[in-house]
């Protein structure tokens, strides 16, 4: 179960996303009904907690249980590590997409479009916002992360941090070259959060919000 749950999260979630690579998906998203990116939508949640349930059972027949990946007792101190990255971390990545757009690579701007209209698109957005933010972290942060340098017998964080954080990227292709780029960057900010605190529930908290804050793009 140890290596499937593995094989799962490096190759065969960003595999699905690697499918696509070189489709227009600004143009594909624009022309989207309402009706089916809310079953892309509805499906992806799906999908995450497949995944989740993946990685609990996973976990369950380790010993470890999710508290052995870091997911310990929600705190208060928790929401003011989450806020804090999120706004640092919100920071430096529009600094690099800004360097990155001079450069020739601008972000392709894809998120806006998969927000859906109306109060129930707006709800379904919410629980995707929560479900990437808990079933990745715990996914790539935890699972991913713990269980690389375990195996790969590592004696520090870096290796398991640049594999987890290449396949999270990999796992949003659909936002071009630069959005790959920002977003693995992203993932090893993320990896420093989770060992610093040595807990998933700042990065749950900070991925969420920051999927959350695309409700307040201009479309």
């Amino acid at each position: 179960m140890t290596w499937l749950s593995l094989a799962i999260l490096l190759v065969v979630y960003p595999g699905l996303s690697l499918i696509g690579l070189g489709q227009d998906y600004s143009a594909l998203f624009a022309n989207m009904t309402q009706g089916v990116l809310l079953f892309l939508l509805i499906t992806t949640i799906l999908f995450q907690w497949g995944i989740f349930l993946i990685n609990y059972s996973t976990t369950y027949l380790e010993g470890t249980g999710l508290a052995g990946l870091g997911l310990k007792p929600l705190r208060m101190v928790d929401f003011a590590w989450g806020l804090s990255f999120m706004l640092a971390s919100y920071a430096i990545l529009s600094g690099l997409a800004w360097l990155m757009a001079r450069i020739g690579l601008p972000l392709s701007g894809e998120i806006r479009l998969l927000v859906p209209e109306g109060v129930v698109g707006k709800i379904v957005w919410v629980l995707v916002s929560f479900t990437a933010g808990f079933c990745e972290e715990i996914g790539f942060r935890g699972y991913v992360m713990s269980r690389l340098r375990i195996l790969g017998r590592f004696r520090g964080w870096l290796w398991p941090s640049v594999i987890s954080a290449i396949a999270f990227g990999s796992c949003h292709v659909y936002q071009g070259v630069a959005g790959f780029i920002l977003i693995a960057i992203y993932g090893l900010m993320f990896s420093a959060l989770y060992i610093r605190t040595g807990r998933l529930w700042p990065c749950i908290i900070a991925h969420s919000l920051w999927d959350l804050g695309a409700l307040f793009y201009p479309r």
